[in-house]
């Protein structure tokens, strides 16, 4: 059985499963989807959802590619700037509305989202789980729904079930729920910063017995911005705490950091049909434990990526986590998320 740091790190995995959990979760948001997303009267395949950006200087795509106007560099210039000084009096009493920028803006696969957003999303894992006496691979799916009633604040619900494969004996399974608050900094133009709690309840089915406590700071820039010569070129970066609480061994982790630095080119317009806002990325992330039996011990991990929008306000991504660090907890990670902004 995982320790439940052990659980943490083998998130995915499994062997002929992957088929019919990955079509079953994605095909449950898929088909809501298809049924929540009514077709733009105009016909347009506009801006792939809500983190991502506007064709053309805040005119929005249209069938006619040719007529468009020159691209400019921030496209959204009718919402106020929100700063840590105008945190109390800016953004409160307005609907929430994501900034277009130039350079698209959006959630990726292991960086800590930076803004806020209205949407549902679901996520899966497979796991090839390395250096461990009980646990072979792991299959993992992950669904939530995030909304934002204004630019300051969201709020997210998340769901999650985890099958374990175990080198001997029989497969051990359960589920896992979360709660999320997240807080806008800094939005600008260029910028976006944000700040989240997430209180996770212990997945007791494959073993878990400790709450987590998750604070954590994320951030983007438009590098754009710095080089134009890059193109739409973004700088993503995040950095959490996590304390454990409850019940466990005395050789148990209780409490750990991780934190991302990821980079995305995007190379197509958002009006691109079935590939709008073609992006590719390549994150780096890294968690070192602070107590415990792994006290000092880093896990760092790359991931190369893409997402893009096949329909308006629904997109999809997949990634690779590739180990990097001695002794690693995994072989690799298979990723894929599917996510219908609305």
């Amino acid at each position: 059985m995982l320790t439940s740091t052990e659980a943490r790190m083998a998130v995915g995995g499994g062997s002929g499963r992957i088929g019919w959990r990955l079509a079953a979760g994605f095909l449950a948001v898929a088909t809501a989807a298809h049924i929540a997303v009514a077709q733009e009267s105009d016909g347009r395949w506009a801006a792939g959802g809500a983190d991502d950006s506007i064709d053309a200087g805040g005119v929005e795509a249209t069938a006619a590619p040719a007529l468009l106007a020159p691209e400019k560099h921030a496209t959204t210039q009718h919402l106020s700037d929100l700063s840590i000084g105008n945190f109390f009096t800016e953004g409160w009493n307005q609907d929430w509305e994501k900034w277009r920028h130039y350079t698209p803006d959006m959630a990726l696969l292991r960086v800590t989202t930076n803004f806020l957003e209205r949407e549902l999303r679901a996520d899966y894992a497979k796991t090839e789980v390395a250096h461990s006496a009980t646990t072979d691979s792991t299959d993992f799916l992950n669904m939530l729904i995030a909304y934002a009633p204004n630019r300051r604040i969201m709020l997210e619900v998340i769901g999650n079930y985890q099958w374990n494969d175990r080198i001997n004996g029989t497969e051990i399974s359960g589920s896992g729920a979360a709660f999320l608050a997240r807080f806008q900094l800094v939005e600008n133009a260029d910028q976006s910063y944000s700040f989240q709690a997430r209180v996770s309840a212990p997945n007791k089915g494959i073993g878990g017995t400790q709450t987590s406590l998750q604070f954590g700071l994320a951030g983007w820039q438009d590098v754009h911005a710095w080089v134009p010569a890059l193109g739409k070129f973004g700088l993503y970066y995040s950095f959490t705490y996590e304390n454990l609480l409850g019940n466990h061994a005395a050789a148990a982790t209780r409490n750990d950091i991780s934190y991302d630095v990821s980079f995305a080119e995007t190379w197509t317009a958002p009006s691109t049909k079935f590939f709008g806002n073609f992006t590719t990325f390549l994150e780096f992330f890294g968690q070192t434990f602070l107590d415990g039996a792994s006290s000092g011990k880093t896990n760092v991990t790359v991931t190369p990526g893409f997402r893009f929008w096949f329909v308006p306000e629904n997109s999809i991504s997949f990634g690779v986590d590739f180990p990097v660090s001695s002794q690693p907890a995994i072989h690799n990670v298979y990723r894929a998320t599917y996510i219908l902004n609305f």
